[in-house]
C-alpha cells in the first residue's frame, strides 16, 4: 500500500475537573503530497479514534471534534475518511505513532499521521504519485511520504521518560533490517528539525556495527555537522553536532539519537539529556535514503 501524504492532528487540550483527564479538541490540517490524480475523490466525512478504546469523534465543518483522553497513559490516533460517493466505504486511514498526554504538556500538541488510500475503495483510475528531488545543505525536514524504497524509523518519546521495552525492539528491528552498500544519505534528527550525511563509508560502518559495543568514532565530518557514533547505556547511539563531541554526551546541541541507553537521556534535537532537553515530547526519526 503506497503511503499518498501525511496528515497533522492538532491536539488543543484543557484540564478538566477531573485531574486524569484532559478535555481535548482535535483538529485537522491537511499537508498532502502534490500529486497527480486523473480521478480526485473529495472526503465528506472523517473519523477519529484515540485508541486503545479511549474515545471516537466525527469531525464537524471546521475539521474538529471535543474528546476526553486520561493523562499518562500511551494512546494513539487512528483517522479514516470517507466520501460521499461510497458513504460505507473509507476512502484514505492512517494511524499515529504512540504518544502521551502529561500533566505538564502544552496547551497544543500536533501528531502526525501518514495517510494511505484503502486498497478496497472502488475507484476507476490509478493514481500515480510525483515525486520531485530536492536538495537541502542543512537543518532540513525531509518528507519521506512519497519515496517508498527509504528505510524510516520514527517513534515519540516524553522528557524524563525512560524507553519503553517495546520502542527499544521496534528500534532494534529497524537496524537488523538494514543492508550495506544500500543508501547513499542518512537522515537524522526529529520530524521538524534533521540533519544529514552522505559519507556512505560512514553509513555502512553504522550499520555494520550497531550491535557492536566496542566499536565507536567521532569528529566525522560530513553535511557541515561532526558525527559521532558508540556506546551509551546498554546500546550504541549516533549523534551529529556543529563541534566534535564524544559519544555518550549530554548536550543542548546537536541531533542525538539513542532510543537503546535503558534511561530517560534518549536524546533528541537542541538537547540530548533530560537536564538540557527543552520540549516536553519528541518524535525521533532516523530516515536513510536509498541509491
Amino acid at each position: 500500500m503506497a503511503k499518498i501524504g501525511v496528515l497533522c492532528v492538532l491536539l488543543i487540550m484543557v484540564f478538566g475537573c477531573d485531574t486524569q483527564e484532559k478535555q481535548t479538541k482535535l483538529s485537522l490540517k491537511y499537508e498532502h503530497n502534490q500529486r497527480s490524480l486523473r480521478q480526485i475523490e473529495t472526503p465528506v466525512r472523517h473519523n477519529i479514534k484515540v485508541e486503545p478504546n479511549i474515545a471516537e469523534a466525527w469531525l464537524d465543518s471546521n475539521m474538529s471534534a471535543t474528546v476526553e483522553v486520561p493523562v499518562d497513559t500511551s494512546m494513539y490516533v487512528d483517522y479514516k475518511n470517507y466520501t460521499s460517493e461510497q458513504p460505507d466505504i473509507h476512502y484514505e486511514y492512517g494511524s499515529s505513532n504512540p504518544f502521551y498526554v502529561t500533566s505538564y504538556s502544552p496547551d497544543s500538541l500536533t501528531i502526525t499521521i501518514a495517510v494511505s488510500v484503502n486498497s478496497d475503495y472502488p475507484v476507476q483510475e490509478t493514481e500515480t504519485i510525483d515525486n520531485e528531488t530536492t536538495e537541502c545543505t542543512e537543518n532540513c525536514t525531509v518528507d519521506n511520504s512519497t519515496v517508498t524504497d527509504n528505510m524510516t524509523w520514527s517513534d515519540t518519546f516524553f522528557r524524563g521518560v525512560a524507553p519503553t521495552q517495546q520502542q527499544r525492539i521496534k528500534f532494534l528491528a529497524f537496524i537488523d533490517n538494514l543492508t550495506v552498500d544500500t543508501y547513499r544519505k542518512v537522515w537524522i534528527g526529529n520530524i521538524d528539525n534533521m540533519t544529514y550525511c552522505d559519507n556512505e563509508t560512514l553509513i555502512d560502518a553504522v550499520i555494520s556495527n550497531y550491535d557492536n559495543m566496542t566499536y565507536s568514532f567521532k569528529g566525522q565530518y560530513c553535511g557541515g555537522m561532526y558525527w559521532t557514533f558508540g556506546g551509551c547505556g546498554v546500546g550504541n547511539e549516533i549523534s551529529a553536532f556543529p563541534s566534535v563531541i564524544g559519544d555518550c554526551a549530554c548536550r543542548g546541541v546537536g541531533y542525538t539519537i539513542r532510543p537503546l541507553i535503558g534511561n530517560a537521556n534518549w536524546g533528541g534535537v537542541e538537547g540530548s539529556c533530560t537536564s538540557n532537553q527543552t520540549l516536553d515530547n519528541q518524535t525521533l526519526q532516523v530516515i536513510l535514503e536509498k541509491k
